[in-house]
């Protein structure tokens, strides 16, 4: 399989490539892809395309903007990109993923089990998500989908996809977010849960090491913390839609009204968070 390499050998990528996010799932791609489409599905993404349509276009917004040539960032097997390459609106998509391996080996599997004939329509890229190697101006649309909570510095991964989206496109972020009244101390108890050993087992995590969620690249922002990184970057807040699958959990305490949903939405969180961003 061919596809773009954006990803140099750099001594702060190789950094990336010690940790145990990186070879965690790195492991995980090569085997599951030996398993087939079903199991990077329900392993490795969470998430099925009929799913992702249900969640994405809860929103007008992604309905009338996602079209033409997008990017989607942290982009893993490719399902999500995939899923929306479906659309007749979207010229293609590049799925910019950090995981080689995700790649290489989901990749294929997933774009032909998808888009069949039309798989050329996703274009793999190898990259860092806050050192994008496209042009400036470059996209309609980018989508960041459960990976910008992944990112080490939000604000510059938002400077760069503004830096290569057009004027006037549009930024989606489906994702989670905590609300303002929550205590440090949840947070920190949250990064601090330590994995179990079952999950390393399914994770391909070395078994021996204690290893946090904090360790694993995870990171918990609040809502208005979310709200000032796209402030501070121009990014204009048109729309938000929050879907809950738990009818017992907490409400939101910025006053948007929750939509309940009777499935699963992917990973382990029971609330979804579907940002409209405008590059003004």
């Amino acid at each position: 399989m061919k596809y773009l390499n954006h990803f140099p050998n750099s001594v702060y990528n190789k950094k990336i490539k010690s940790h145990y996010e990186y070879k965690g799932n790195s492991k995980l791609a090569r085997i599951l892809s030996k398993k087939g489409y079903k199991e990077i599905e329900k392993n490795y993404t969470y998430v099925s395309p009929k799913i992702i349509k249900k969640i994405l276009y809860t929103s007008s917004y992604p309905k009338k903007f996602i079209k033409g040539v997008g990017m989607d960032l942290g982009g893993g097997a490719g399902i999500i990109s995939s899923t929306i390459a479906l659309s007749k609106k979207v010229e293609k998509i590049y799925c910019n993923e950090i995981v080689e391996n995700a790649i290489k080996y989901c990749h294929p599997k997933v774009k032909k089990k998808i888009l069949k004939k039309k798989a050329n329509k996703v274009i793999s890229v190898v990259g860092n998500f806050n050192d994008l190697k496209f042009e400036n101006n470059k996209f309609d649309f980018a989508i960041i989908w459960d990976s910008f909570h992944h990112s080490s510095s939000p604000l510059t991964t938002l400077k760069q996809i503004k830096r290569v989206l057009k004027k006037n496109s549009y930024l989606f972020i489906i994702d989670r977010a905590h609300n303002n009244d929550t205590p440090k101390k949840e947070i920190n108890r949250a990064l601090n849960h330590t994995y179990d050993l079952e999950f390393k087992k399914k994770n391909y995590f070395p078994l021996e090491k204690k290893i946090t969620r904090k360790m694993n690249g995870e990171r918990e922002y609040k809502f208005n913390q979310l709200e000032t990184f796209f402030k501070k970057t121009n990014f204009k807040i048109m729309d938000l839609k929050i879907l809950c699958s738990d009818k017992k959990m907490k409400k939101n305490d910025i006053g948007i009204r929750e939509n309940f949903v009777k499935f699963k939405m992917g990973g382990f969180f029971k609330r979804k968070v579907i940002y409209s961003l405008k590059n003004i």
